[in-house]
């Protein structure tokens, strides 16, 4: 039982401002006997995110809900839950904890993840244009392992893109976690939701796979295998592989068109390293690499990864963080992240 006097003291660490907008009543109420609500961080095409503090232990955690107007959407409700089923299935340090469930009071589900900090891969990029071949290989081996660990649990991420990739300077070096399973494709799904997923393009459109942007539901690793392809593809030359006027257009040149070869872009691409990105976004499945492992193992035997890249990578994050604490440096607390992902 909390105390007047305890209450009053985890009160006063949340502050929430006059709470305001979408799912504004949560704001300083408390969840299930167990989270004290705080402000709302940030809100995406489909779900909220608020600040809250777990009163057990007196830890900050975030809370992630879905807008009032999907609240009886069974399929997005769905979804919510399965990125705790992704957190709990999926062991893997890059995967964002998720330590409990609820219902709140309209019977949409809530879910109580770990508060994370960390610089967005985007971020990143547009501070530094581009990165070094090494460092960009580096992120790609990384994003490689966990989500060779989600495809073997029978998840696929389907919107892997920089927003999702979020960096930070941690006690053992270089941490990075990949963020937002919400529009992973899943095993487990039942036929009923697949076959409703039939037609619609889930991903966000610069980084879909041209099976993806067909509408299949029934994609695999290889989807995934094509989406960071275009990340490193961004990495290396600061801009995506694909463009066009509107989605329309876009997904068109997506799905009957090549991706232009980054070594004719870039003279500091090698042969090698062109060739890599080229069978990563392949327009036919069957010509990408087959798995994410499979990747893994061609950076590396690419041979250009040494100790010092983390160690420049580790101190183009510490530059930032060392830089006046004025609020309009872009660190941001990875939690303000998850919301504006959540799509």
């Amino acid at each position: 039982m909390w105390s007047v006097v305890g209450m009053k003291s985890i009160r006063s660490r949340i502050r929430p401002k006059a709470p305001r907008g979408e799912r504004s009543e949560l704001v300083g109420t408390i969840l299930e006997g167990k989270y004290l609500v705080g402000d709302r961080i940030g809100t995406g095409g489909t779900g909220i995110v608020f600040s809250a503090i777990r009163l057990a232990d007196d830890a900050e955690v975030v809370i992630k809900t879905l807008r009032t107007r999907f609240a009886e959407s069974g399929d997005l409700c769905r979804r919510l839950r399965r990125e705790g089923e992704v957190a709990r299935r999926v062991h893997h340090p890059a995967i964002v904890r998720v330590f409990d469930e609820g219902m709140l009071h309209d019977g949409s589900p809530f879910i109580v993840m770990e508060r994370i900090e960390g610089e967005g891969l985007n971020q990143i990029l547009r501070r530094e244009g581009t990165l070094e071949i090494d460092e960009a290989l580096l992120l790609v081996r990384r994003v490689c392992d966990v989500l060779h660990h989600a495809h073997a649990k029978g998840y696929v991420h389907r919107d892997v893109k920089p927003e999702h990739i979020i960096l930070s300077a941690g006690p053992q070096g270089l941490e990075f976690r990949l963020l937002d399973f919400g529009v992973c494709a899943a095993d487990s799904a039942p036929h009923d939701e697949r076959e409703r997923e039939r037609g619609r393009v889930y991903g966000t459109p610069n980084y879909v796979s041209p099976e993806q942007a067909s509408g299949d539901p029934d994609v695999d690793g290889r989807a995934d295998v094509f989406g960071l392809g275009v990340c490193l593809f961004e990495m290396l030359l600061a801009r995506v592989p694909f463009s066009g006027r509107d989605v329309t257009q876009l997904l068109r040149r997506i799905i009957r068109e090549d991706a232009p070869r980054a070594g004719l872009l870039d003279f500091r691409i090698s042969r090698e390293v062109d060739a890599l990105i080229a069978k990563m976004i392949a327009r036919v499945p069957e010509e990408r690499f087959a798995s994410a492992r499979a990747v893994s193992r061609a950076v590396a035997s690419l041979e250009l990864v040494d100790a010092s890249t983390e160690t420049r990578l580790l101190n183009k994050l510490r530059s930032v963080a060392a830089e006046s604490e004025d609020e309009t440096v872009e660190a941001l607390d990875g939690a303000a992240l998850l919301a504006a992902a959540f799509g």
